[in-house]
Parts: C-alpha cells; sequence; structure tokens
C-alpha cells in the first residue's frame, strides 16, 4: 500500500482524499473481508473532522451579527442626529432637552458605534439604560424621542439574542480541527494498514483490486498535494522576501 504524507494535505484536502478512500472501501465486500469496524471508526472521524472544518470555514452567524450591528448602529445614529436635530427648535425647552441627552450620549461615546463589538454591546446597554431611567424620561418625553428610543432598544436587544444563540452553537458543537485531525488520520492508517495485511495473508482478488484503486487513488492525491504544498511555500517565501526588502 501506497504511504501518505498526511502533512503535505491541506484541510480540505485531506477531508476530500478521506472522503475518497470511504468511498472506494464502501464499494468493496467490507464486511466479508473484516474491514467494517475499521471503516465504521474511520467514518465516525471524518464526521467530526467535517463538522470542524465546516465551523472553522463558515459561521452561519456572521452575516447575521454584521447585518443586526449595521441595523443598531443606524439606528444609534438616528437618535442622536434627531436630538441634535432638536436643539434648532424654537422652544427654549427643547433645546435645554435635547443638550441634556447630548451630554449624556457623549459620556457614553458619541461614536460607539465605531468601536469594537463587544465594547459596543456594553456602552450602548448603558447609554439606553440611563435614557429609559426616571431622570432622563422628562427629556425624551419633551423632544418626543420615544420611538428613536425604542426601536434603538429593539435593535440592540436583537444583536444580543444572535449573540447568545451563536454561544449556544457554537457550545454544541464541540469538535475543532485541533482535536479531530489527528484522530482522523490515525484511523485512517489503521484502515489502510489492515487492507495490507489481509492481502497479505489472504489471497482474495477482491482485495487486490481494493488496494490497486487504492493506491492509484492516493497516488493521485498525493501528487495534487505535493503541488499545492509546493506553491503554498513559494507564496510564503516570496512574501518573506518583500517583507525584507
Amino acid at each position: 500500500m501506497k504511504k501518505i504524507s498526511y502533512y503535505l494535505f491541506s484541510h480540505n484536502a485531506l477531508l476530500t482524499l478521506v472522503k475518497d478512500i470511504i468511498s472506494i472501501v464502501e464499494k468493496a465486500p467490507v464486511a466479508e473481508l473484516g474491514l467494517q469496524v475499521f471503516l465504521d471508526i474511520v467514518k465516525a472521524k471524518f464526521a467530526n473532522y467535517e463538522s470542524a472544518v465546516t465551523r472553522d470555514k463558515v459561521n452561519p452567524y456572521t452575516a447575521k451579527l454584521n447585518e443586526a450591528d449595521q441595523e443598531r448602529d443606524d439606528r444609534f445614529i438616528g437618535f442622536k442626529s434627531y436630538v441634535a436635530a432638536c436643539k434648532y427648535r424654537k422652544s427654549r425647552a427643547w433645546l435645554e432637552a435635547a443638550e441634556e441627552i447630548e451630554k449624556l450620549v457623549a459620556h457614553h461615546g458619541s461614536e460607539l458605534y465605531r468601536m469594537a463589538n463587544a465594547e459596543e454591546s456594553a456602552a450602548l446597554d448603558n447609554l439606553i439604560a440611563d435614557l429609559m431611567s426616571e431622570a432622563y424620561h422628562p427629556f425624551i418625553a419633551k423632544i418626543k424621542a420615544e420611538d428613536w428610543l425604542n426601536e434603538m432598544n429593539k435593535d440592540q436587544l436583537v444583536y444580543k439574542a444572535l449573540i447568545q444563540e451563536q454561544v449556544e452553537q457554537t457550545d454544541r458543537n464541540t469538535n475543532s480541527l485541533e482535536n479531530t485531525k489527528k484522530p482522523l488520520i490515525m484511523a485512517n492508517r489503521a484502515l489502510l494498514s489492515m487492507i495490507e495485511l489481509q492481502q497479505t495473508a489472504i489471497n482474495n482478488p477482491a482485495l487486490g483490486e481494493l488496494v490497486d484503486q487504492l493506491n492509484n487513488h492516493i497516488s493521485k492525491s498525493m501528487a495534487n498535494a505535493r503541488l499545492s504544498h509546493s506553491l503554498n511555500e513559494n507564496e510564503k517565501e516570496a512574501d518573506q522576501e518583500a517583507l525584507s526588502e
């Protein structure tokens, strides 16, 4: 059986390699050849690794959180702009109320929407809590800013709910690249070793055909992996040279 240099394979390439090996072995009389247990272990480890790679590559919450963050930013900017506009009303009471609210906004961060998301969440929580307190209720009511405040609070709650949902979903998926790659490689090696041992011990045409198919696949996969690895190394060297110039 041809050897596999696993270190040459990227995460996606390793997924493809093992997936194809599973497919090839499944077409053979697995139970008859005494390979079922080894194949089942590889399939289980493959599922864990695939889950880790998928989670690392595609986070379904990224787009949702970006959109929700933009919504709360828009509400904050809208609220702040509305308050600023209220200072230009003829009423002295409107001017004074708007100025008090502006002072509070400045205290928590007039440009808090530019903060890192976690910092923005904390600042916005504190601002909204103060704006909804009894101390600021007269000012909000005077300039009729209730709708702006309620919309800002609503979008802040939507964002926080998504953050919590993301944390809960992540906790359910404990698979990581670090703790799933090595078990997959070990399981795959065990399967291929068992096939090789069986071929040595038993003169079975089905085993011979299976080994030929696997060797053919491994040869092609190794050639592609070496090429990709070489290209990546060349890119790294070029980047290092550019940085040193």
